[in-house]
């Protein structure tokens, strides 16, 4: 076995960290650490390690700032000289390693801020957390609670960072991401299986979610009650808190081959007709967005300029699932028409089934009965023009009603059909190898929002919650290493370039 490396004559800098790791291979040769069970050694390295590098980190600064050379002047941004130099002037930073300390020469002038060049070449961040650090944070707080981000960065890096910090920090991280995706290249679109040629189905879909906000983060406060103290009452809590919620609007965009089905693949009538289904189209190259503080208008615009940058010259097919949501397809149709890009606009047929189940509910009392029903009238849906599955419910309302049943399930769905019905052209996308189902942005709306925003009393404001939307985005479009290192560079320029004479570059 080599023997562990020793510290060099002239790397006297490193003098303190050499004591530690010393200490640390002396004690690890110890013959009671030979009894000790692994997981204690390992503990054991796992502590004292993190000093040992900690204070490698420390002498690694304090070298440089001994090293450090003195400028005759600094000029600001506001063109004014500093050319008093006050060496000594500290700060602290708290990395993934531990608490260190900065040592820079401050360049000073009566009336004005002090300037440390040696922060912009050590490209130090504006607070007093490093940027691992930082990233270390995004990656927990976007994950789960804050409480147990922070009990997680305290158990795995030993570091101590408050939940109000925690969210500060996600928050700024987060300022970046509508400047990165407006220069980040589009992914190519992926050939077709067995091809060369691209696959020609790009498929858009909107939808939006609520989320419990504070007050001062609804689009509309709530009314003030003016009424006087209220008397007490002895119901504990209220079942529904209505109002108190913020819709966040989410979009996705992907590609997808064409995937030629039969009704019967979708609502197979036997055994045979489900042992032989086949499989709908795969969406790959997924990108996916969120918003909580932009409204559906600006947020179909940023999705139909993200199809754009992947089809500029609208060669391929557009699809676009809705869920009914008028609003949605009027903006969705506005910016079709604003664009000059044709869509096939089609209505997610799970929504459909839903309303077809309300209708079973008023025609048949028992639950095979009802099955029964919606499995058939599904299928003729798939299999023929909506008009004739609209008529066919309609003669079924009118024998119901003559008996004096209001059927309230089975008129809503022939209205929903009736409203919808140029969106109902399942038998053309099945035949053509579209998809006909939004699971693709109702899988984002649980991931990215209902799975960290929802949980169980959690109540956000408005910065927060935007914050964690879209860092939660980023990484799930596997952005996030891109995007970081701009976010990095973006923290540069705000911090430290844009406060000194463009002649005078510290970073070259």
């Amino acid at each position: 076995m080599a023997p562990y490396p020793c510290p060099e004559p002239g790397n006297a800098a490193y003098a303190a960290s050499w004591a530690l790791f010393d200490a640390l291979i002396t004690r690890l040769g110890d013959p009671l650490m030979a009894e000790e069970p692994e997981h204690a050694v390992e503990q054991f390295i796992a502590g004292t390690g993190r000093d040992v590098l900690r204070q490698a980190l420390q002498d690694h600064l304090d070298a440089r700032a001994a090293a450090e050379r003195r400028l005759a002047e600094v000029t600001g941004a506001d063109q004014v000289p500093r050319r008093r130099a006050e060496p000594g002037h500290t700060r602290l930073l708290s990395t993934t390693l531990g608490r260190v300390e900065a040592t820079r020469i401050a360049y000073r002038h009566p009336g004005v801020s002090n300037l440390h060049p040696a922060d912009v070449r050590l490209a130090l961040p504006a607070g007093r957390y490093s940027f691992p650090l930082q990233e270390a944070v995004v990656h927990e707080s976007v994950t789960g609670a804050l409480r147990e981000a922070r009990d997680g960065l305290d158990r795995i890096l030993g570091a101590r960072v408050g939940t109000r910090q925690l969210m500060q920090i996600t928050i700024d991280a987060a300022q970046d991401v509508r400047d990165f995706y407006s220069q980040h290249p589009v992914p190519a679109p992926a050939a077709r299986p067995g091809g060369t040629g691209p696959r020609d189905l790009l498929v858009l879909s909107i939808d939006a979610t609520g989320v419990n906000m504070i007050d001062s983060g609804l689009r509309d406060s709530p009314p003030v009650r003016d009424d006087g103290p209220r008397p007490p009452s002895a119901q504990l809590s209220c079942r529904k808190r209505t109002g108190r919620t913020r819709m966040a609007v989410v979009t996705a965009v992907y590609d997808a081959a064409p995937a030629v089905r039969s009704p019967a693949d979708i609502m197979p009538a036997d055994a045979t007709e489900r042992a032989t289904r086949r499989p709908g189209p795969k969406a790959v190259n997924r990108q996916v967005d969120a918003s909580i503080v932009d409204s559906t208008a600006p947020m179909t615009r940023r999705l139909f300029d993200r199809a754009q940058q992947r089809d500029p010259q609208h060669r391929r097919r557009w699809i676009v699932l809705v869920d009914g949501n008028n609003h949605q397809i009027d903006r969705i149709n506005a910016e079709a028409h604003a664009r000059g890009v044709q869509i096939n606009l089609i209505l997610d047929f799970v929504h459909v089934l839903e309303y077809l189940w309300k209708a079973a509910e008023d025609l048949h009392p028992t639950q095979p009965g009802r099955a029964s029903f919606v499995a058939r009238t599904a299928r003729d849906l798939l299999e023929h023009h909506p008009a004739r599955v609209i008529a066919d419910l309609n003669s079924l309302y009118d024998t119901v009603t003559t008996t004096g049943d209001t059927a309230p399930g089975l008129k809503r769905c022939i209205d929903y059909l009736t409203a919808k019905q140029p969106y109902l052209i399942y038998r053309i996308a099945l035949t053509m190898g579209w998809p006909i189902a939004t699971g693709v942005i109702e899988g984002t709306c649980r991931y990215l929002v209902k799975d960290r925003l929802a949980i169980t009393g959690a109540r956000w404001s408005l910065p927060g919650a935007e914050a964690v939307l879209l860092l939660r985005a980023v990484i799930t479009n596997g952005d996030f290493p891109a995007y970081w290192k701009f976010h990095l560079q973006q923290e540069h320029q705000r911090t430290h370039t844009s406060r000194y004479q463009h002649q005078y570059d510290l970073a070259a």
